[in-house]
């Protein structure tokens, strides 16, 4: 492919500075994955690094390459004839010869005291010649103690057209710089470490430029759409691997996707799903869907506004970000204790995927401790626990598709928290055991209670709202405790500026509301009795009586309706159907409730007729 503005990456770069200077190299970081590598004028590839790195060794001047790991043993790569393995005193066979740990030990000193023009060994998955870092074996300890003292004993020798002073380079390739003895590295002015990191837009854009051309419909778009598609390509690979955005191309081609539908092919490599839920909800289930949710919700007819305009942004896909890296919706819930935010999030649920099992509910009081955030993302390598994954990262790879509730946000650890600013940014999560979860396809939900009680002087909890007070004040109240938590107590204001102008705070259930509530309820307990087989009625007067007793004290809100319910009407129903030995095929009327200690009731059996 042909790019005019080819830049080597930033490590190659690195490595061609240094190798005048030090003789041996650790690379290490993103060594698995393809490089981006210039094979002629303007002209680049991408190749793996096996292929890249003797190709710049070549370039630069070294005669003679040679390459080890523990599987294959030994291979010339410079000449490919085996010379340079026979001059070390290696017995080759079709340029290969077999060797372990202790034979890379004697050849490693021939290499670096080797006559003649510079060479290069290079030593792949040097990660796996060490069982144990903290505990080496005589052989392992020999290996490296060999490899430290070659490294200030080598001698340079002038190469190339520049006649630089090349060493006998040894380039070690490991999955990260620690897996190798620390005496061994730390402190060594002879040997440098040389990162490679992730693939970067630049890098992608001069594959993926080639691969466009190669998707279905490309062939039918002029210049600007493929330049369009290009840059979709690019923003919606962030985080990617060269490797992984071949596989998107090559997934795209087996599976029809078009090049203007790119962006399909990559959710579907992120999430491993063909089917996008999110695009078989129709428009008329969303048009519909207040109605749905205020039965459930009542009270609350601002937030329910509220959130249905960020679910029709997440449907719509109308504001996500170009790189489509970011979850589909994100809300903060704040309010009183029950008023329906819970509720609402599982309502939301059923609304979008017509499934409740799609809601993933952490009550973020059980992770207030600072360690906790293993539970979440798993633990590290070595801890325990560490084979069994997170809880949150291994829902959302299970169910990408998904509401994830974290209930009473603020009760969880700082440490927590920052996780979050991951997931808000990137719409990524790296588990404990390195893979990446993807958050784009899911909703998140935050609650809180916060600004509803503040500490008084003396530590002890006040209320900062009432429910004497206009919804205008408490909306406004709570948004300035909100901020002010996140701002001034945990001094993570950026959480906040994450989620904008998406905290909603619901209101007090108040008596017109309460009513309604408590008719709801009251109903749909009849409903259920005579599901049951028993016809239950009650009387407008006992009717009246028990939404006294329920409705007396709201500062529990809907919820502590709920539990006047069952205490005044549930428990002495079911007592008494119990009691008196209710058969199905009859029906009761509820003549009179009488409160107490324990609430009775006076129930009259009536014959169908």
């Amino acid at each position: 492919m042909q790019d005019s503005s080819v830049e080597r990456a930033r490590w190659l770069r690195d490595l061609m500075r240094f190798l005048p200077l030090r003789s041996q190299f650790v690379l290490s970081g993103n060594t698995r994955d393809l490089q981006i590598h210039e094979v002629g004028p303007g002209e680049v590839t991408a190749a793996p690094l096996s292929r890249v790195l003797p190709d710049i060794l070549k370039a630069a001047g070294y005669g003679r390459i040679a390459w080890f790991d523990l599987l294959n043993g030994f291979r010339d790569i410079e000449p490919a004839d085996g010379s340079y393995l026979t001059q070390l005193g290696l017995v080759p066979t079709a340029g290969t010869a077999a060797g372990g740990i202790d034979l890379l030990s004697t050849t490693l000193e021939r290499h670096v005291m080797a006559e003649g023009q510079p060479s290069a060994l290079i030593v792949d998955f040097a990660s796996r010649l060490i069982a144990r870092n903290e505990a080496l074996s005589p052989a392992e300890h020999q290996l490296f103690a060999r490899a430290l003292i070659l490294s200030h004993a080598a001698r340079p020798r002038p190469a190339g057209d520049k006649r630089l002073p090349f060493f006998n380079t040894v380039v070690w390739i490991v999955d990260k710089e620690g897996d190798l003895p620390d005496w061994f590295l730390i402190g060594n002015p002879k040997i440098r470490h040389v990162p490679i990191g992730r693939p970067d837009h630049l890098s992608r854009r001069s594959m993926i430029r080639s691969l466009v051309r190669s998707l279905p419909g490309a062939q039918n778009a002029d210049q600007s759409e493929l330049e369009k598609c290009t840059q979709g390509f690019v923003d919606e690979t962030e985080g990617l691997l060269l490797l992984d955005v071949s596989a998107v191309a090559q997934l795209a081609r087996s599976e029809g996707v078009q090049v203007d539908r790119i962006g399909d092919a990559v959710r579907r490599f992120k999430v491993g799903v063909t089917e996008d839920p999110w695009r078989k909800i129709s428009r008329d289930k969303i048009i519909s869907g207040e109605e749905f949710v205020r039965r459930r919700v009542k009270g609350q007819s601002h937030a329910v506004t509220h959130m249905l305009d960020i679910v029709k942004r997440a449907v719509t896909g109308i504001g996500q970000s170009p790189r489509g890296g970011r979850p589909r919706g994100v809300v903060f819930l704040a309010g009183p204790t029950g008023v329906g935010k819970t509720e609402l999030a599982k309502t939301i649920t059923s609304l979008l995927f017509g499934d409740e099992s799609a809601y993933i509910r952490f009550d973020m009081s059980e992770f207030s401790a600072e360690h906790s955030d293993q539970r979440l993302i798993g633990a590290p390598p070595g801890y325990i626990g560490y084979d069994v994954g997170g809880e949150l990262t291994n829902a959302i790879r299970e169910k990408p598709f998904s509401v994830v509730l974290f209930d009473e946000i603020e009760k969880a650890h700082p440490r927590i928290l920052d996780k979050f600013l991951q997931v808000l940014d990137d719409g990524v999560l790296t588990s404990g055991r390195g893979d990446r979860v993807y958050f784009s396809e899911a909703f998140i939900v935050f609650t809180s209670n916060l600004g509803i009680y503040v500490p008084g002087p003396s530590g002890e909890r006040i209320a900062n709202v009432t429910p004497e007070e206009t919804f205008e004040a408490v909306r406004r109240k709570v948004r300035s405790e909100i901020e002010k938590h996140f701002k001034q107590v945990l001094n993570r204001p950026e959480i906040l500026n994450r989620i904008g102008e998406n905290v909603i705070v619901f209101d007090f259930i108040r008596t017109e509301v309460a009513n309604e509530i408590f008719d709801q309820m009251v109903d749909n307990l009849l409903k259920d009795v005579s599901s049951r087989g028993y016809d239950v009625t009650l009387t407008g007067a006992a009717r009246e009586v028990l939404r006294g007793l329920c409705l007396s004290d709201l500062s529990n809100g809907g919820r502590g309706i709920r539990n006047q319910v069952e205490f005044h009407l549930i428990n002495p129903l079911s007592r008494s159907l119990f009691d008196r030995g209710a058969e199905a095929g009859h029906r009761y009327r509820i003549e009179e409730i009488r409160p107490g200690p324990s609430t009775t009731i006076d129930l009259v059996s009536e014959q169908f007729p």
